[in-house]
């Protein structure tokens, strides 16, 4: 025997970190991804033209929006539920149910994470398909998206919007509307090709 000492075995919190860096990467990611994603679905939002006329659009919309919210609600816990385990794991003596409990905890919250994420890119690819594949708009069809839209907009009914005239301008339809309770009237440009509001612009009166 040479008398040298034995080599000194890794601390268990490095195991820990080595059994699960590679979901702490996954949860870093998919939390930044889902950020991102719920910045590019309300950024819809701040332009009503942009906001899908169709039920079915605003349905796969909802979808998508649900499964980023669970995609980043999850991975923030599951983030808290890794630093936890690095916490326990440290401990001198370690307290083993603690470290099983939060090592699930960090598997089950990436399971989910990955469900939601699946969710949402779903939505995401229906949406920009059902956009990209909708049927051309009818001029009726642009009469009453052009309609629906003043309502909102003013919050008035129906019967107090007055339809002027429609003309066809290239690839938009061209919607003229009169409040006569205001006297203000309101251009709307109807996309042809999936019926959104492509630009609105009011006149008012002087």
């Amino acid at each position: 025997m040479n008398g040298a000492a034995p080599p000194l075995s890794p601390p268990p919190i490095k195991d820990t970190i080595d059994a699960n860096s590679g979901r702490f990467e996954f949860l870093k990611q998919t939390l930044t991804l889902g950020l991102a994603g719920i910045g590019g679905v309300a950024a819809l939002f701040t332009d009503p033209s942009r906001v899908p006329s169709d039920t079915f659009s605003k349905w796969v919309l909802v979808l998508a929006g649900a499964g980023l919210l669970f995609v980043v609600a999850f991975a923030v816990m599951g983030l808290s539920a890794y630093a936890n385990l690095l916490t326990v794991s440290a401990r001198v003596p370690q307290n083993a149910d603690d470290v099983d409990k939060y090592s699930k905890g960090v598997r089950g919250h990436a399971r989910v994470v990955i469900i939601a994420l699946s969710l949402a890119l779903a939505g995401t690819v229906t949406f920009a398909v059902n956009r990209l594949f909708a049927p051309p708009t009818t001029p009726e069809g642009a009469v009453t998206t052009a309609a629906g839209f003043v309502a909102k907009e003013t919050k008035l009914t129906a019967d107090m919007i007055h339809f002027d005239k429609m003309e066809t301008d290239g690839d938009a339809y061209v919607v003229t509307f009169s409040v006569p309770t205001t006297g203000n009237g309101f251009t709307i440009r109807v996309a042809k090709k999936d019926g959104s509001v492509a630009e609105a612009t009011q006149q008012k009166r002087p």
